[in-house]
């Protein structure tokens, strides 16, 4: 800025500092600026405004409750779904089919080994071993 820019500058600050708004500018300011305010959120759709107050919402409960929450949920809903007793258990009409159940064969003896005897094993039992 040259010198003569400079001195328009400081009489234009000079002769602003002398206006003034009127008293009535003051009085009305919150009441315009809050009729303003709600004028603006009208002219939204109710889904715009839904879509603010759910990302506000969302903003102020905080994104570690908000997973820890919705983490627990979907473990509880898991959780029901796949310990709901069924009303009807399936049968099955297969007359091949049997119930499993075990009965030990005590016919034949499990097979022996004698090992042979180690000085360094620790053991100086010769008992036989079964597999």
């Amino acid at each position: 800025m040259n010198q003569s820019q400079e001195e328009d500058v400081q009489k234009l600050i000079r002769l602003k500092r002398h206006e003034s708004p009127p008293e009535e500018y003051f009085e009305n300011f919150l009441e315009e600026f809050q009729t303003r305010q709600r004028g603006e959120l009208l002219k939204q759709s109710s889904f715009g405004l839904f879509k603010d107050r759910l990302a506000t919402w969302y903003r102020e409960l905080g994104s570690v409750k908000l997973v820890a929450a919705t983490g627990a949920a979907y473990a509880g809903v898991m959780a029901a779904v796949f310990m709901w007793p069924s009303g009807n258990p399936t049968k099955m009409n297969d007359p091949n089919m049997k119930p499993a159940s075990y009965q030990p064969n005590k016919g034949t003896p499990l097979p022996t080994v004698d090992f042979p005897q180690i000085e360094n094993s620790g053991s100086s039992s010769t008992t036989l071993r079964e597999f």
